[in-house]
């Protein structure tokens, strides 16, 4: 068994045993025949930033986008590979630095208009500063349905990038008609669904789009994604039927909507790592030690026990339960003794006061905020909680005005080329997740992962980057968990995948 397909199967293994005791109850394994026509109701946490899929990084925009969009390939339901989208097959040359995508023919926008290589080519052309265009030399439109990407050099992850969000492939007549501002308002694409309304904060009305390639799809006439940040209001408006998707259960919620009959509670695998991020250029923050003890005096494994009931497990690592996971990579145990000491040698002996931002409305982070503030005072560290609306809290991090931040991230893709760079890499090649973490190393470890087909190689690289990440300690590691969602039962088919989004084109309503 070569290596890659051992770390495969010591991934799978982790997360069986890390969600085991988790009753997973899907709405989604019916063998009647779909029903076509209705109105879904899904109450989510916050709003979509745009519609422009060159900007956002949070996931209400990224999972809301991938309903409206397509893009040349999904990944797969089961979030380890990729599977056809617009694109229907792919050839790559011996070098692996030539890509030729085949389109689908009957592939449409929704006014109707063929989608086309040209497309492809104009999307791709939009995305001037992504990671991606440090590998992608040119995109050439070879004819009508035939697209080809020429990679600077070899870059492994190419495939399972093309399925993010950011890369959606967008009607090049409409939007030179229309320009990037209304764009980002009045979106158009060829996913099963069309943005027909828009009022900010509120609410997200959908339209089944006409012209959408899968026969018979999306069943569903129209989809409202409302916006209810509290999760306490979301879970009793789908217990009074006002809502019939209600997300982010809160755990101490899950047995009393299981034992409801009117409702299906799904927990399922989500690759989803919960963090508290530290502004590291800070002179408090700056400190290896302070960062280090701060993440052995919060007692992860009582978290776990008082606020997520059981369902988690600590985090050993800056990835998620996916390809390239490292389960071997040691975690932070809860040693204040340990925790006291290195404050001790650390520049700050006697501590410091700092503000925490968390995102009201958030029940779970509540308890979290309240239950880090406790044990980092143990260790001199005085925290004041700061709560803002979700969007407001995500767009002050990304701005790095803030001490300490709660936060989380999920994979949207197989690969780890996407969160790599995101969390721990630092700028201009990453974000580092607006904490100015930088570590050459770390850095390094990264690009020569990318630049090899080996997956050996490539794991024994992630798993060097794994545990270099965990010994700078540029966030408090939480724990994994899965995803919580709470439904009606007359929804049928809806599943939440380990990358976060939903396939709402696959869902139907009961009578």
């Amino acid at each position: 068994m070569d290596r890659q397909r051992w770390s495969s199967l010591l991934v799978a293994l982790t997360m069986a045993l890390a969600f085991a005791a988790i009753p997973a109850h899907r709405s989604g394994a019916s063998a009647a025949t779909p029903r076509r026509g209705g109105t879904l109701i899904m109450a989510r946490t916050a709003d979509v930033e745009t519609w422009d899929p060159t900007i956002p990084n949070d996931n209400m925009s990224i999972w809301a986008h991938l309903l409206v969009f397509d893009q040349l390939v999904q990944s797969s339901n089961d979030g380890k590979g990729v599977v056809p989208g617009l694109a229907t097959s792919w050839d790559v040359s011996k070098d692996g630095k030539v890509w030729t995508f085949h389109l689908r023919h009957n592939a449409r926008f929704s006014d109707g208009t063929p989608v086309t290589a040209e497309d492809v080519r104009f999307s791709f052309d939009r995305q001037l500063k992504t990671a991606m265009n440090g590998y992608l030399a040119r995109v050439d439109a070879v004819d009508t349905y035939t697209v080809r990407f020429t990679l600077k050099q070899l870059w492994a992850p190419f495939l399972s990038y093309l399925a993010l969000w950011a890369y959606s492939i967008i009607p090049e007549h409409y939007f030179k008609k229309v320009g990037a501002a209304k764009f980002g308002n009045q979106p158009m694409g060829s996913g099963p669904f069309i943005m027909a309304k828009w009022e900010k904060l509120k609410q997200i009305t959908l339209k089944r789009n006409p012209y959408y390639w899968k026969p018979g799809q999306p069943y569903l006439d129209e989809v409202d994604l409302v916006v209810i940040a509290d999760d306490n209001t979301r879970m009793l408006k789908v217990q009074a039927g006002e809502i019939d998707i209600a997300t982010d259960v809160p755990f101490n919620l899950i047995a009393s909507l299981q034992a409801n009959p009117q409702l299906n509670v799904q927990l399922t695998p989500l690759d989803r790592l919960d963090i508290i991020q530290m502004l590291v250029s800070k002179p408090q923050f700056s400190d290896v030690k302070v960062r280090q003890a701060m993440n052995y005096a919060v007692d992860k494994e009582a978290i776990i026990r008082a606020v997520l009931f059981g369902h988690g497990r600590v985090a050993n690592s800056p990835l998620a339960l996916q390809e390239f996971y490292d389960p071997t990579v040691p975690a932070y145990p809860y040693d204040l003794a340990k925790a006291k000491a290195l404050m001790a040698a650390s520049k700050y002996p006697h501590g410091f006061s700092a503000t925490l931002l968390t995102v009201a409305g958030d029940t779970v982070f509540a308890q979290v905020a309240q239950i880090v503030k406790q044990e980092l005072a143990q260790i001199g560290i005085n925290i004041s909680i700061i709560q803002q609306e979700g969007t407001t809290q995500f767009n002050t991090i990304m701005a790095k005005k803030y001490d300490m931040a709660q936060d989380y991230v999920t994979s949207d893709v197989v690969d780890p080329a996407e969160n790599i760079p995101f969390e721990v890499i630092s700028e201009p090649q990453g974000v580092a997740f607006y904490t100015n973490y930088k570590d050459p190393r770390v850095d390094q470890l990264n690009t020569e992962a990318n630049l090899t087909l080996d997956n050996a190689k490539r794991q024994r690289l992630f798993s060097e980057l794994q545990r270099q990440v965990m010994k700078d300690a540029p966030f408090i590691f939480l724990y994994n968990i899965p995803s919580r969602t709470a439904l009606r039962k007359r929804v049928q088919n809806f599943v939440i995948l380990p990358t976060g989004n939903y396939h709402l084109e696959n869902v139907w309503l009961s009578q």
